[in-house]
């Protein structure tokens, strides 16, 4: 959820739903891309030149299971946490940042609370930690 979606869901007075799917990481798999590698050297340039790097990853095909762009069939389960009600703001061309990062802060929190209630139904353990950047 980027900032702007704060922003709209106090011009429409929406709820904001923190929602988490556990299993999205398991069905694609990434090519691997070690530091020295031909891959890494190629993907800094492409960085480089622009600004950017995409994720080389694959999946399964159509026809054959060992390669191909479509997702494998693993299981992926979203869980949904509380609405956050936010009221329509008085004059949503003027909303000040604290506010939108106070509605980003209450957002980060439900997505921690959601991951940290059901991690260990889904094979991560007591420590580990959901990571936003």
């Amino acid at each position: 959820v980027c900032v702007c979606v704060c922003v709209y869901v106090h011009v429409y007075s929406a709820s904001l739903v923190p929602t988490f799917s556990f299993g999205e990481n398991d069905i694609y798999n990434q090519i691997p891309n070690p530091p020295g590698s031909r891959l890494r050297q190629l993907q800094r340039k492409f960085t480089k030149t622009m600004g950017f790097s995409p994720p080389l990853f694959h999946g399964r095909g159509i026809f054959n299971y060992t390669f191909g762009f479509l997702p494998h069939r693993r299981p992926v389960t979203t869980v949904v946490g509380r609405p956050i009600k936010l009221e329509k703001a008085a004059d949503p061309a003027n909303l000040d940042r604290a506010e939108v990062d106070r509605v980003w802060h209450l957002y980060v929190d439900g997505l921690k609370e959601v991951f940290n209630a059901h991690k260990l139904e889904f094979g991560f353990g007591e420590s580990d930690e959901l990571n936003i950047v």
